[in-house]
């Protein structure tokens, strides 16, 4: 209860008494309704902008991801790897395990055939396919096999000693390769007599190619 000094039309002085416990109780409920108010929206604002920023942080995660997968997409297909190599000369008594150089390589896409050491290196890994052909000369065998890392893969026999015309033999192979891997076509035993080049016409005859799959 509080008392207040009031003035009449006549100059009277007169004192009113109020009551403000109603007042202060309604006025503390709008003073923690108005908190309440100011604290949720607060809160909300909070709330969002946390929401916002994790969205922003996620998505831009998820695009860094998506881009990254691309471009190894895009890697993957540039990393091709293909060559055709030939002959261009006769090669006879070659000695066992020697490595048949094929020295011209018209097609060598990746650059992982070598003309001076006839080895094809492995710079991507996966699974490749090789295959050769080999003429040889009458009466003159030319057995040969594909070579991974020295360890025999396929084996391919030009059994010519009693005919008398030239023969051609192939063969080819599909290896999983790893990165550093070689490759290459090598003599089998005694018999590396007699390797033509070509038949007529200097078309190449004895070849060696090789490409990945996938």
């Amino acid at each position: 209860m509080i008392s207040m000094p009031l003035v009449d039309d006549i100059g009277a002085t007169l004192k009113a008494d109020l009551d403000v416990t109603k007042m202060n109780k309604y006025l503390h409920e709008y003073i923690q309704q108005e908190v309440s108010i100011g604290v949720s929206k607060a809160m909300g604002e909070t709330v969002e902008k946390m929401v916002k920023n994790k969205t922003h942080a996620v998505q831009t995660e998820l695009e860094a991801k998506i881009a990254h997968q691309m471009n190894q997409f895009e890697k993957k297909d540039r990393e091709k790897y293909a060559f055709f190599a030939h002959l261009s000369s006769i090669k006879e008594s070659l000695s066992d395990e020697t490595v048949v150089i094929f020295d011209k390589a018209p097609l060598n896409v990746g650059g992982g055939y070598d003309t001076a050491s006839g080895k094809f290196t492995c710079k991507d890994a996966g699974l490749y396919f090789f295959s050769w052909t080999t003429l040889s000369q009458p009466r003159k065998d030319f057995t040969s096999a594909l070579f991974v890392n020295g360890g025999g893969i396929a084996e391919n026999i030009v059994d010519n000693d009693e005919t008398g015309d030239a023969m051609t033999g192939s063969n080819s192979a599909v290896v999983r390769l790893r990165k550093g891997d070689l490759a290459w076509i090598g003599v089998v035993g005694n018999e590396g007599n007699y390797i033509r080049y070509t038949w007529t016409k200097n078309i190449p005859a004895s070849v060696f190619t090789g490409f990945k799959i996938y």
